[in-house]
């Protein structure tokens, strides 16, 4: 979360309902916020140990703030979301059972079945266009790399996130090409996606800093290289669930 006090109380109590289970494990990053986020959150996660507040000192990026959080996880799946709740929460239960065929559930806006609402013009054609330069730079067959709402199987998502390098929003292709270069299979599924009216998004600026960064991506992950890197990280390289190279 960066600058998303607005959006706690809601997002909090939707996730309280939506995940009551006590084994859960509910991680809110703050990202270095200016409106002191991580003390309203401190505030409302009172009495529910289920809860961590983990605080980045200043603004690093989504992708250093996700490696940090996953890397407190200790559960079988690891689901990350915004913290502005975009994607809906009624994905939840799906994205964690298709975690029993595939490595790595993605959300996408941009395959059949989607629903996509309060988007403007501008932002649609700005994704649009990032994700066919994303395919064209770093090979990946998916539609959508920048949904924030993706669930992994959980010792994969620490391998993974800890072999990561990108600290802005090129993380989540980044991610992607280190399983497709261990062999993890990605599922692809259509979600129900609101655009916030308080997104800390800009997508002309965003847009062209992460096009940027996809240029080195495809390099740095190469096979061999991430399959050195993870052989060497100390980490569990578990075994795919399902082997794929269709992404």
């Amino acid at each position: 979360m960066f600058n998303e006090a607005r959006a706690l109380p809601t997002t909090l109590a939707q996730i309280k309902r939506q995940v009551p289970d006590t084994d859960t494990e509910i991680f809110l990053v703050d990202d270095g916020s200016t409106d002191d986020s991580a003390g309203l959150a401190k505030h409302l996660a009172q009495g529910d140990d289920r809860i961590e507040i983990i605080h980045l000192p200043k603004n690093l990026g989504k992708g250093a703030a996700l490696r940090a959080g996953v890397a407190r996880t200790t559960a079988d799946a690891v689901l990350f979301m915004d913290a502005d709740l975009s994607t809906s929460l009624e994905h939840v239960d799906d994205f964690l059972e298709r975690l029993s065929k595939f490595d790595i559930v993605i959300g996408s806006r941009s395959v059949p079945g989607s629903i996509v609402k309060r988007s403007s013009p501008l932002r649609q054609v700005m994704g649009r266009t990032f994700n066919h330069l994303m395919r064209m730079t770093t090979g990946l067959k998916i539609h959508d790399s920048q949904c924030g709402f993706k669930a992994f199987r959980g010792d994969v998502a620490r391998l993974l996130f800890s072999l990561s390098e990108n600290d802005r929003f090129a993380f989540d292709p980044e991610i992607l090409r280190i399983g497709v270069a261990l062999g993890y299979s990605i599922d692809e599924v259509p979600v129900t996606w609101v655009a916030s009216d308080h997104s800390a998004v800009r997508p002309i600026r965003d847009s062209v800093r992460t096009a940027v960064d996809l240029v080195p991506i495809r390099y740095r992950t190469r096979p061999r290289r991430i399959q050195g890197l993870a052989t060497r990280s100390g980490l569990s390289v578990p075994t795919p669930i399902t082997s794929s190279t269709d992404h």
